[in-house]
């Protein structure tokens, strides 16, 4: 009997057996199995309400769902403010509320108040932003990093897609929201912020704006949740319950002008943020610390320069800005303030914040890493995020019994090597055919690190 002859095969580290075990146990969860189907519950979902909608178009609940709520009628009486607001106010004010005694004319204002049933309308995008992201993730973002990019790792093309994901969501969001802010009357005037307040007529395209904002932000805490935690999923489960808090809370007490300007300030960070991540993905260093580096001179500008001039703004001016909208006991008001509502707001946008400056912390250790040389690593991800997983690499069968003709390597330091026995005397070719053939993309990878 002939000796058997070994050629090795160069494999990557195996993961930690904590990593490796916690990984397991996700997969055959109860959240896994929602992650996994998140486009199938969606679309049933959207399906359902529209065909109710149009199979049963008399109901009175699903109209509430696809169109804006509590839209603002002229009234007969012509002295009333409520029927005369400049058309170039994206958020008008006034501080006359319509008695339920006056008669309603048919006659639309074109500006919106709030109401409970806006809570159909963020649900109904709730699902429509999970479809829309669940869509594109798996059908444009994954197939564009494995064919364009080169990404074969599954992990890696995941990332790469929730990255494009928040790259296409949030210069959407941060260009409908210039644009609201460029034709807003506080347009360079901070203190419009606050003057005049309650601002409770809204134009449609603003108070979908802010309905839209409030349910992305709710759908984050549900993607956050359903996926498998990162290494930070109680800093970002944190920053998401304050900004829901925040969204919410402005939008019921009509602090929507200082809400739209977080807002946009915090979605234009985010795009450089998502940018240089889908580079480092894609493998182009170089320009993930390029990109990096804008997004940290962006980072300072606006999340600790323009966000702390309006938390200054708010905590030194808002008082008298709004002094004629204090609570007075026995007089009825649509919304009036005391100083506990100014300070819970102010304790809201003083936590973000701090979490803000946590992370900060954090970019300054990347940063260091960029100027000496190491480059950039996203610090949210866990130590298998990159391609250190399951690259496609298949070896041709013709190669299969010829030592010299297999050199696999990897280009990670540290990898181990694994042995691969040949002999034809106690090897069965035919089970060496069935186990390759039969093995799919995913289950017989080796991967590499980008």
């Amino acid at each position: 009997m002939s000796t058997p002859s070994t050629h090795t095969v160069a494999t990557p580290p195996k993961p930690a057996k904590k990593e490796d075990d916690a990984d397991k146990l996700y997969e055959k969860s109860f959240l896994a199995a929602v992650e996994r189907n998140q486009i199938q519950v969606s679309r049933f979902l959207l399906l359902t309400l529209f065909a109710v909608h149009f199979l049963y178009p008399q109901n009175g609940y699903t109209h509430k769902f696809l169109h804006l709520q509590a839209p603002i009628l002229n009234t007969n009486d012509t002295n009333n403010d409520t029927a005369k607001f400049p058309t170039s106010d994206l958020y008008a004010s006034s501080t006359n509320v319509t008695s339920d005694s006056q008669s309603i004319s048919s006659s639309f204002t074109g500006y919106y108040d709030i109401s409970i049933d806006d809570t159909y309308y963020v649900v109904f995008w709730l699902v429509s932003l999970l479809f829309i992201r669940s869509i594109l993730m798996q059908w444009c973002f994954e197939p564009f990093a494995k064919h364009f990019c080169k990404i074969y790792s599954k992990k890696a093309k995941v990332r790469f897609a929730e990255q494009s994901w928040s790259f296409v969501y949030y210069s959407f969001s941060l260009s409908y929201g210039l644009i609201l802010y460029v034709g807003s009357p506080y347009f360079l005037n901070l203190d419009n912020i606050y003057a005049g307040w309650p601002h409770y007529q809204m134009t449609a395209a603003f108070k979908m704006y802010y309905l839209i904002s409030i349910a992305f932000w709710f759908q984050q805490i549900i993607v956050l949740n359903v996926e498998q935690h990162r290494k930070d999923h109680y800093q970002m489960f944190s920053h998401h319950i304050i900004t829901c808090c925040l969204v919410v809370g402005s939008y019921y007490y009509y602090f929507g002008r200082i809400g739209h300007m977080i807002l946009w300030i915090m979605d234009s960070v985010d795009i450089f943020l998502a940018a240089a991540k889908m580079l480092r993905y894609a493998g182009f260093t170089k320009a993930c610390d390029v990109m990096f580096i804008v997004f940290l001179a962006a980072w300072i500008v606006t999340r600790h320069g323009f966000y702390n001039v309006l938390f200054w703004l708010t905590w030194s001016r808002s008082f008298d800005l709004m002094k004629d909208s204090l609570c007075v006991p026995g007089v009825e008001a649509k919304r009036c303030w005391t100083p506990p509502v100014i300070n819970t707001f102010l304790g809201l946008l003083g936590g973000l914040q701090l979490l803000i400056i946590i992370w900060m912390f954090m970019i300054v250790k990347v940063a260091y890493k960029v100027v000496t040389g190491t480059g950039a690593e996203d610090v949210r991800s866990d130590e298998d995020d990159t391609d250190v997983e399951e690259e496609e690499v298949h070896v041709p069968k013709s190669h299969l019994y010829d030592p010299t003709s297999v050199n696999l390597s990897l280009e990670k330091d540290g990898s181990s090597e694994a042995t691969i026995i040949d002999d034809k005397e106690t090897s069965s070719d035919a089970s060496l055919d069935d186990k390759y053939e039969d093995s799919t993309d995913e289950s017989n990878e080796i991967s590499t690190d980008r």
